[in-house]
């Protein structure tokens, strides 16, 4: 290489299927700077692409058996990430360089497929994840359920459910069977508001554990998650109903305002927004959005009869009194005052609120 590196020249007088072989067999990178327009054609080429990474894959232990992600990404960073550092991205694992691997290097093709077809449902490139899974009929395992979940983690992607779909998978059986679909993941989805993923688990007869995914979303998830969520738990074990949903929001100090003003509007004025609006204003040492929360309900048509109500013979503002101390007194009188505007009796109530709510 020496002496073709000190008269750049004598390179032209390869043919080029010679050059591309002593280039995949050495370092391309070295061969590429010597600024030679025609090596950095044939390095860009498909040819030399399939060249070296069967030299890459021959002179590394390549995992035999597929079994678990780290599997993958083993050849993934052993013979395809080379390959990537050398052209700049992973563009170049296209359908024509797979295709070219099928067709003249099948068994290259049968060792490389897991990583390659792993990378492209990354990059959500569906048409040469096709082309790749054309090795895996016989290895099963790579659309296992623990691959499958760690590529749904990587890339939540609907163009990868959508891909796994149209390549047999049984999204019931991963979810039923092998726990593909856990907690962990659903409740990615859900506080990312990922519905169009959720949805399409729905589609596929999974069965969202509706009532954890809520309770988990309340103060982080959108109003829209939510109310697909509850419309999706109806005729379950254990579904809830709107004012089941209310009492864990207004107990839940981290539900977002425009959250719990949603769950307020699906339900209908009764005793429960009596509790709902006292145990605001229970809790408004824990929730700093409390008053923002209870105003809200107070403007709401008939709110104000329900809101002000005796439970078991205590006035809420009683209710409060009870609960008072140094540490909640300034947290609790914007709520007595209100309901002392709203016309509830202040009976019993300690001289120092009483001289704070005037």
């Amino acid at each position: 290489m020496n002496s073709y590196n000190a008269n750049p020249d004598r390179l032209n007088q390869l043919p080029s299927l010679i050059l591309l072989r002593i280039v995949s067999h050495s370092d391309p990178f070295v061969w590429r700077e010597l600024g030679s327009q025609r090596l950095r054609t044939i390095i860009d080429t498909t040819s030399f692409r399939c060249a070296w990474a069967c030299r890459l894959a021959n002179k590394t232990d390549i995992p035999k058996q597929i079994t678990d992600v780290a599997d993958i990404t083993s050849i993934c960073d052993r013979v395809l990430q080379p390959v990537n550092k050398l052209t700049g991205s992973d563009s170049w694992l296209s359908d024509e360089f797979v295709q070219a691997l099928k067709t003249h290097r099948p068994r290259l093709f049968q060792v490389l497929a897991p990583a390659m077809l792993w990378t492209c449902l990354l990059s959500e490139n569906k048409s040469t994840a096709t082309i790749a899974a054309q090795a895996l009929s016989a290895r099963p395992a790579v659309l296992g359920s623990n691959i499958v979940h760690e590529l749904l983690e990587r890339q939540p992607s609907l163009v990868v459910l959508e891909w796994l779909e149209e390549s047999g998978v049984d999204f019931a059986e991963l979810y039923h069977r092998d726990h593909c679909f856990d907690m962990t993941l659903l409740t990615k989805w859900a506080l990312a508001n990922r519905t169009d993923l959720l949805s399409f688990l729905v589609c596929h007869n999974v069965q969202l554990p509706v009532r954890s995914l809520v309770d988990y979303s309340l103060g982080v998830s959108a109003p829209e998650t939510i109310e697909f969520l509850m419309s999706h738990g109806a005729g379950h074990r254990d579904a809830l109903s709107w004012d089941d949903l209310l009492l864990m929001a207004c107990t839940e100090a981290s539900t977002r305002v425009d959250v719990f003003e949603m769950v307020v509007r699906k339900t209908q004025p009764s005793i429960v927004w009596t509790f709902a609006a006292s145990c605001l204003a229970s809790q408004a040492m824990l929730d700093d959005r409390a008053y923002q929360k209870f105003s809200m309900m107070r403007s709401l048509p008939e709110a104000a009869s329900w809101m002000i109500r005796s439970v078991r013979g205590r006035t809420p503002i009683q209710h409060l009194c009870e609960r008072l101390t140094y540490e909640n007194l300034t947290y609790l009188s914007p709520f007595i005052r209100d309901y002392i505007d709203l016309g509830v009796s202040t009976a019993d109530m300690p001289s120092i609120m009483a001289m704070l709510c005037q």
